[in-house]
């Protein structure tokens, strides 16, 4: 039964979601690898042998004297570099290929480069892996792409001189090709320069057109394989103007209409600079997340890159009409460079864009202004205090403090300023003043578009976890998408999406990270799975967890309130980001925050607080999902949100075989104390999180960490449990259960994990999802 879902799933995220034109592969090959590789050798090991050394031999080959000297300048500069407390950054050592000794091989982490006939260990090392670079040819285990002047460049493969240690290499045919390739990857990541998005990535004109991971025994893995070496095409090549298509992202009857608004653009932008010549462009243009996340190593909507002055551009429905000025940044670069005042240097290219974010800078900041999320002229000049910003916020302050400048300067004087704006005392308390009348007249100017707060329906659904932290396996990947399909083919009507931030002092308040990294659960990474389960008629809530490193978010604990006011100063200026995006893209409902225990029952007031100051920002439902027990009973402010959100981990039994009555019964009590909570405050409740481990008793501490058994039966036990029990309690109004993962294959056929996927309870949620 399992396996006929899966299928159907399958078939139709393929005929959905598949990339028209990209290779892809189910199924994995077993390729023939060399028996020098220990079949026991896993990404930990090597993981965990370049965590203990920390350090890289780069070992370069070229037979022409001046590439020689290139390699060397660009590897002594590396190797004069300390290493940082990025766990990806490694100590460089270099030699060349004809001076290195069997025992330095040996012994260190090696890094291989040079084309394949001038760095003579790469043939010898690359023989042990599914690799071979030809003249005409790349093959990629039973594979071959065509060399056009390739790079192939492998992260991460046991050495065939001791398994347990990674060498990586970067190679082709063409020694200059190899080294430019090579320079940049040093220019973009430093001493993290080895890193890839994929474990094999081949290259061509400095774009990813083929890529993949590798299977347990080191061959190559066909589910993860990605070939978007067909599919692009030149759509127009002018002297200002080059755009590629890829995978028929646009299409050839809207070239013109591009061309007519990138001109328009363009000639706005370098009229207000005086501008003159400006080198041509390149627009690049994806159909999703995924595919400009496997092909450049950025997810985001919209990027540009000055070196090859190009724009890299996702156009889908999600992006319709929504332009955030990318490239007029990457114009403005060209034509006047960048201001000593980040506000300024981002601000100017958004002052030039009527639709950032589908409505406008000025629309969303009159929203800002109306919910008091706005900033001081001192706030928006210091380049440390933005840089701990929302970047959603701080741009779209940018745009209006750009405008506002504009207006109260005067364009010259704006211009001749850009450079290094500095105030006076005087100047700036002057300034202020009028800004800030600016910012009340924006609200009036712009006024908020009504819109009718999705009624709350009876939840069913997942907590849809980030277990993926690649490209291909999180939220903004076609797996996701996949498991999506199968939830709402489960019965499905609702799923809340996780992005975290994490820090690791219970005791101290320290400004919180936002998620950018490509493989990260990000903003374009969370829109685009919030799409998908849209158009499959999900409710979306939006659902942002903190993880605590040793700890949780219940071990909190500020030892005095000036702390407690700074920890909620941090949080809050974390959250309103994820309340603006929800607003802009229109989720249905937003988990303010997720078992604080002590700042909830401490600081009631600051979380008030908070839950205004977000109404005013976001027109959806407000929640919040408390941990089981006291913070749950015991919150004060639950008649301030829209419904009552409860993560329950309440155990059902001390014993280890109790029976289904006795399970029952345990529950009733349960459900005693959340009807307590519920004739108090008269407000709906939904379990946030609800959850049991596959394990042999997940009755006893739903909550805790694994133990070594495997149990289905026992966790499709409590499910049952669970549905029996809240069948027709006028209290519920739905259960999200924790959790489903983002891309189906998570930990394989058997384990003990909280998912009931390819579980017996899988079937048990159908059952009750389905009725």
């Amino acid at each position: 039964m399992k396996k006929k879902y899966f299928l159907v799933a399958l078939f139709v995220v393929v005929g959905i979601v598949g990339f028209a034109g990209v290779e892809y592969f189910p199924v994995a090959e077993n390729n023939a690898i060399s028996t020098t590789l220990d079949s026991v050798v896993t990404r930990r090991d090597l993981r965990r042998s370049f965590f203990d050394k920390r350090e890289i031999l780069v070992v370069y080959g070229a037979k022409d004297e001046a590439l020689q000297e290139q390699y060397k300048n660009i590897l002594h500069e590396l190797s004069l570099l300390d290493v940082t407390r990025s766990r990806r950054s490694a100590k460089v050592k270099y030699i060349s290929a004809e001076e290195v000794t069997e025992e330095s091989l040996n012994n260190s982490i090696v890094f291989l480069v040079g084309a394949v006939e001038e760095n003579s260990l790469i043939k010898k090392y690359m023989s042990d892996t599914p690799f071979q670079v030809l003249d005409s040819e790349i093959k990629i285990g039973e594979r071959q792409v065509p060399n056009n002047n390739s790079i192939l460049g492998v992260c991460f493969y046991p050495s065939p001189t001791d398994p347990k240690i990674p060498f990586s290499f970067l190679t082709g045919t063409d020694a200059q090709e190899v080294f430019m390739v090579f320079a940049e990857k040093v220019a973009e990541r430093g001493l993290s320069f080895y890193r890839q998005n994929l474990e094999y990535e081949v290259y061509e004109n400095n774009e990813r057109l083929v890529m993949g991971d590798f299977n347990a025994d080191w061959g190559i893995e066909g589910s993860t394989f990605f070939n978007f070496a067909t599919g692009t095409r030149v759509l127009l090549d002018t002297d200002d103007f080059k755009f590629i298509d890829h995978q028929k992202a646009i299409k050839a009857d809207d070239v013109a209409q591009w061309e007519a608004n990138v001109t328009a653009t363009k000639a706005k932008v370098v009229n207000f600079v005086k501008g003159k010549n400006t080198p041509k462009i390149t627009y690049n243009f994806y159909t999703c997340t995924e595919e400009k996340g496997l092909m450049t190593g950025n997810t985001d909507h919209s990027t540009f890159d000055t070196i090859t002055n190009s724009v890299h551009t996702i156009v889908n429905k999600i992006y319709t009409n929504n332009n955030i000025g990318r490239d007029n940044a990457l114009l403005l670069h060209h034509l006047i460079g960048e201001s000593a005042k980040d506000i300024i240097t981002y601000g100017l290219p958004i002052y030039f864009t009527d639709t950032w974010q589908m409505r406008g800078y000025k629309y969303w900041a009159a929203r800002l202004v109306e919910s008091e999320n706005t900033f001081t002229i001192s706030e928006l000049l210091d380049n440390s205090f933005m840089d701990m910003e929302s970047s959603l916020i701080r741009d779209c302050m940018a745009g209006a403090f750009t405008d506002f400048l504009i207006k109260t300067w005067g364009k010259d004087t704006y211009l001749k300023r850009y450079k290094n704006l500095s105030l006076s005392e005087r100047e700036e308390k002057s300034l202020e003043t009028k800004w800030q009348h600016y910012l009340r007249e924006l609200p009036k100017a712009h006024p908020k578009k009504k819109t009718e707060k999705k009624k709350l329906p009876y939840l069913k659904g997942f907590n849809f976890a980030h277990e993926g932290y690649s490209i291909y396996n999180g939220y903004g990947s076609q797996k996701a998408t996949e498991s999506l399909l199968k939830q709402k083919n489960m019965g499905s009507n609702a799923m809340a999406i996780v992005p975290y931030t994490g820090i690791n002092d219970i005791n101290t308040p320290t400004p919180l990270h936002f998620s950018d990294n490509a493989g990260s659960e990000n903003d374009d990474a969370v829109v685009h799975a919030v799409s998908m389960a849209r158009d499959m008629g999900m409710y979306t809530l939006l659902k942002p967890q903190i993880y605590v490193g040793g700890s949780w978010p219940g071990g909190i604990d500020m030892p005095t309130d000036a702390q407690w006011d700074k920890f909620h100063d941090y949080y809050y200026r974390w959250i309103r980001h994820y309340a603006f995006l929800a607003e802009i893209h229109e989720m249905d409902a937003l988990c303010i925050g997720v078992e604080f225990t002590k700042a909830t029952l401490s600081q009631p007031d600051a979380w008030r607080e908070m839950i205004k100051k977000t109404r005013a920002l976001y027109s959806g439902q407000l929640t919040y999902a408390a941990n089981w027990g006291a913070e749950f009973e015991q919150i004060e402010f639950w008649d301030d949100l829209d419904f009552i959100g409860l993560n329950s981990y309440y155990p059902l039994s001390k014993k280890d075989n109790p029976t289904d009555e006795e399970l029952r019964l345990q529950f009733d009590t349960v459900k005693t104390k959340i009807k307590k909570v519920y004739d108090q405050f008269k407000k709906p409740i939904v379990f946030t999180e609800i959850g049991f481990r596959s394990v042999d008793t997940p009755w006893k501490n739903p909550h805790a960490e694994a133990d070594d058994t495997i149990n289905e039966e026992a966790q499709s036990r409590s499910y049952e449990v669970i549905f029996e029990g809240i069948k027709d309690e006028p209290w519920c109004q739905g259960i999200l259960w924790w959790k489903f993962p983002s891309y189906i294959e998570y930990r394989g056929e058997h384990n003990n994990a909280f998912t009931p996927n390819n579980k017996l309870a899988e079937e048990t949620v159908r059952d009750w999802f389905t009725k």
